[in-house]
């Protein structure tokens, strides 16, 4: 039987025993005392200069095209492309590849995998597949330590620690769905954190986690930015002091929205927002520093923005991982799109890059007819105060279907606003259709698309 399936079947004091076990085997791999000693190093590198960092990047680069000589996959693109691993400049000879899909990786992920390491000594990932398309792979133990270093270092700055008590609000079903009583939580006592359900939030269980939140003296929470959204529409009809006493509230996984940002300013009026963006597969990490700027994790990865045609300001994100030899990754298209100002620069004083905006997926955008992508349609909902969820599909060129979750006090002048909105960014060109419904659709990992393009 599944785990998870087996999972839902426990009673719940079970369930608990299963998650604090589990939750304490990870954190044993996880924090190992190999850990502490990688923290610091990672901790120091943050004051990498220009010159220091590309003279770090040039040897984690060649260590990692050595490993890749080992792969058959890219063997042979480094005699196709006439890469020379031991070349001097190796950042150089790394721009002689052709970008890596993700369907290149699922195609020949055996390929890829570093034959010197045995499957057993390595730990198994795969991505939750936002476009409906997952991926298995492998990553060393080495490779997961430094991850979650760069990933507290940046928590760092912003005041969280590994002490820190967390309200969590994932994609995991940690709750069975079936269940209609509080608690809506788990505690996961190793990682000092209570994992919410999404799944079982809405007008009616809101006030039980806002209760838990409060009672709990949870001053952190973290989660999908949609998640949490959800929550803070629900706030505005309770008591906006059980969630006083939060002090930062960060994100990942999802594109954090102006409109996602509005509702929880609103909700937790005390907290720091605090944006942060990675990816399963290490091939690129940004993060926010307590000067509100996003700044590219230079030493985690090596990262190009490649500039999209007739889309003038956005790039994709292109990332070559370096920490983990066991499945060498070179130029991997994330998918994902930023907005960026060239030679922006920070007040904290960092010389890494700053990242204007992260835009989302390429697959975000709506089409119009003439061909022209329009992203950031989330400020069509900003203002809509009686819409708790939103959601636009496109299925064909001249139409878009918006679904959404109307608050009790929508009315008719709300969706003749929100019409009038779209028409006003999307012109007369698309048919524009509005649908009443009581939750969104999301992906299996819980993760809720503003727009779902299906061109």
């Amino acid at each position: 039987m599944d785990r998870e399936l087996l999972y839902s079947y426990l009673p719940v004091f079970l369930q608990k025993m299963a998650i604090n076990l589990e939750g304490y085997r990870i954190a044993k791999r996880r924090y190992s005392p190999r850990y502490d000693e990688m923290e610091t190093r990672v901790f120091a590198r943050s004051t990498l200069g220009a010159e220091e960092l590309e003279q770090y990047q040039s040897e984690r680069l060649s260590t990692q095209f050595t490993a890749g000589v080992g792969c058959d996959y890219w063997r042979q693109k480094f005699a196709e492309f006439g890469v020379n691993p031991d070349a001097e400049d190796p950042l150089l000879e790394l721009r002689k590849l052709p970008v890596l899909t993700k369907r290149d990786v699922q195609s020949h992920g055996q390929s890829i995998l570093n034959p010197t390491y045995k499957k057993t000594s390595l730990i198994l990932r795969h991505t939750s597949g936002t476009t409906g398309s997952g991926l298995f792979f492998y990553e060393t133990i080495e490779s997961e330590l430094e991850t979650w270093a760069t990933w507290w270092r940046y928590r760092n700055h912003h005041g969280i620690s590994r002490d820190s008590l967390c309200g969590y609000f994932g994609g995991r079903s940690i709750v069975p769905i079936g269940q209609d009583n509080p608690p809506y939580w788990r505690f996961n006592q190793s990682a000092k954190q209570i994992y919410f359900s999404s799944y079982h939030l809405n007008a009616e269980t809101s006030a039980d986690y806002l209760c838990k939140i409060a009672g709990s003296g949870v001053r952190w929470v973290h989660g999908y930015p949609s998640f949490l959204a959800l929550l803070a529409s629900f706030v505005t009809d309770l008591n906006r002091n059980l969630c006083e006493g939060v002090e930062i509230v960060s994100f990942g996984a999802e594109s954090l929205t102006e409109s996602h940002k509005s509702k929880i300013r609103t909700a937790f009026p005390n907290a720091e927002l605090v944006q942060h963006y990675g990816l399963a597969e290490g091939v690129a990490n940004i993060s926010q520093c307590r000067h509100g700027s996003l700044h590219v994790d230079e030493d985690f990865s090596i990262v190009e923005f490649l500039p999209i045609e007739d889309m003038p300001g956005k790039f994709r994100i292109i990332g070559t991982n370096i920490i983990n030899d066991a499945f060498p990754l070179f130029r991997y298209d994330t998918g994902d799109v930023v907005e960026l100002t060239i030679g922006a620069r920070c007040t904290c004083g960092s010389t890494w890059r700053v990242v204007g905006d992260i835009d989302g997926r390429i697959e975000d955008y709506v089409t119009l007819p003439n061909g022209t992508k329009v992203g950031r349609l989330d400020h069509v909902f900003k203002d809509m105060t009686n819409i708790i969820e939103a959601q636009i599909r496109q299925e064909s060129i001249s139409e878009i279907d918006v679904y959404i979750v109307p608050a009790s006090s929508f009315s008719d002048s709300d969706e003749a606003k929100l019409k009038a909105e779209l028409l006003s960014r999307l012109g007369a060109g698309l048919s524009i259709r509005i649908f009443h419904r009581k939750k969104l659709d999301r992906t299996k990992a819980g993760k809720a698309r503003l727009v779902v393009s299906n061109l």
